[in-house]
């Protein structure tokens, strides 16, 4: 398979997880800052944010190739703009970080064990 049809794959399957997985994130995102908004509920979208990144740092680290790091980077740029926009104070900028290397982690030892069982 073409390496960039591969990465583009990658991407739609981390749209998709994000999509789903919005509201889970976005619960988590409400228990840890206890910031509850207004009226209207948002947490949906901070979700699609954190698992983004998650699932993003999942996927590639797991499954990417040699560039799986600039893929990475590129991709990584739109939700860190999210955060800086929304989050001037840099309040809770710890939350994508924690998320990011616990997802980067779990890629990681996901790419070991299935080189392991390839070997």
């Amino acid at each position: 398979m073409n390496k960039i049809i591969k990465n583009i794959l990658l991407l739609a399957i981390v749209l998709i997880l994000s999509y789903f997985s919005s509201i889970y994130f976005g619960s988590l995102y409400k228990n840890i800052t206890h910031d509850y908004g207004t009226w209207i509920d948002l947490s949906s979208i901070v979700g699609f944010h954190y698992g983004y990144i998650f699932f993003l740092l999942v996927a590639f680290a797991a499954f990417g190739d040699k560039t799986k790091y600039w893929w990475i980077g590129a991709l990584l740029i739109p939700a860190v703009a999210f955060e800086i926009y929304f989050d001037l104070n840099l309040r809770y900028i710890y939350i994508p970080v924690v998320i990011g290397l616990v997802g980067w982690g779990i890629g990681f030892l996901i790419s070991k064990v299935v080189k392991k069982l390839a070997e």
